[in-house]
C-alpha cells in the first residue's frame, strides 16, 4: 500500500452512522403508523418492518404496505402515508458525517490523496445523502450502482471510479463495512480492502478478509502513514 494515490470509500455506516438513522427512522415510522390505528405493539410492527426490509431490500419503496400485507391487514392509505411521512422526517436529523469524517477526508486531501466514493443504490438517493451530509465537493468521483445500470456494488463500479479518479486499481485503497457485499467485490477488483469495523455489519464474518481493519475512520491516517 506504499503506492496508494487515491482512496474509494462506500457511504452507509462509512461516512455517516446509517445504521442508527435507518433503525430510528423505521421505529417512528411504526410508531406513527400505531398512532392511526396499526393494530399492533410497536416491537412487534418493529421486528415485521425490519424483516421486510431484508426481503425487498433497502431501496424497495413498498415497505409499509408490504406491513400491513404481512401483518394479515386491509391495505390503508393513512396508515402507509403516516410511516411514509414519519421515516421521511426522521432521516435528516441523523443523517450527520461521524466526527472524524471531515477531518479525516480533508486531511487525506492534503496528504495527496484522491478521494472517490463507490456505492450500491439509486443514483438520487445517494447524491441526496452526499449533499446532506456536505461531503460533495470532498470527492473526485462518485459512481453509484445505478449510473451503470447495475443493482448492487460490483467491480465495474469500482473500475469506473478508478478510471474518473485516472489511478491504477493497484494505487488504489477501497474502505467499506460489510465484508460480502463491499469488501469482496473489492477483493476481487484487486483494490487494497480496509474494513471499517462499524455499524450493522461490525460483527459480521465474510467469505474472504480485508487486508486491513479499523475501527473509525480517522485510523486511515495512521495506516497509510505507517505504510
Amino acid at each position: 500500500m506504499t503506492n496508494v494515490k487515491a482512496i474509494i470509500f462506500a457511504i452507509d455506516d462509512v461516512l455517516y452512522d446509517a445504521f442508527l438513522q435507518k433503525s430510528n427512522a423505521r421505529l417512528s415510522a411504526v410508531k406513527a403508523m400505531i398512532e392511526v390505528g396499526l393494530p399492533v405493539d410497536v416491537e412487534t410492527g418493529y421486528r415485521k418492518l425490519e424483516e421486510i426490509v431484508k426481503e425487498l431490500g433497502p431501496n424497495n419503496n413498498k415497505h409499509f404496505d408490504r406491513l400491513l400485507e404481512k401483518l394479515g391487514l386491509k391495505w390503508d392509505p393513512a396508515v402507509v402515508a403516516a410511516g411514509v411521512v414519519a421515516y421521511r422526517n426522521t432521516n435528516p436529523v441523523f443523517l450527520k458525517p461521524y466526527p472524524d469524517t471531515v477531518p479525516t477526508l480533508l486531511r487525506l486531501r492534503e496528504m495527496g490523496l484522491k478521494l472517490g466514493v463507490a456505492s450500491s443504490g439509486r443514483s438520487v438517493k445517494e447524491w441526496e445523502k452526499l449533499i446532506n451530509l456536505g461531503l460533495q465537493h470532498l470527492f473526485q468521483a462518485v459512481v453509484v450502482s445505478e449510473d451503470l445500470k447495475l443493482n448492487q456494488l460490483t467491480e465495474q463500479v469500482l473500475e469506473q471510479v478508478t478510471r474518473q479518479l485516472n489511478v491504477g486499481k493497484a494505487e488504489t485503497a477501497y474502505v467499506g463495512v460489510n465484508p460480502d457485499s463491499e469488501i469482496n467485490v473489492a477483493n476481487r477488483a484487486g483494490l487494497t480492502t480496509i474494513r471499517l469495523r462499524k455499524g450493522e455489519a461490525k460483527l459480521e464474518k465474510g467469505t474472504s478478509n480485508p487486508r486491513y481493519e479499523i475501527n473509525k475512520l480517522s485510523e486511515i491516517i495512521q495506516l497509510i502513514s505507517q505504510l
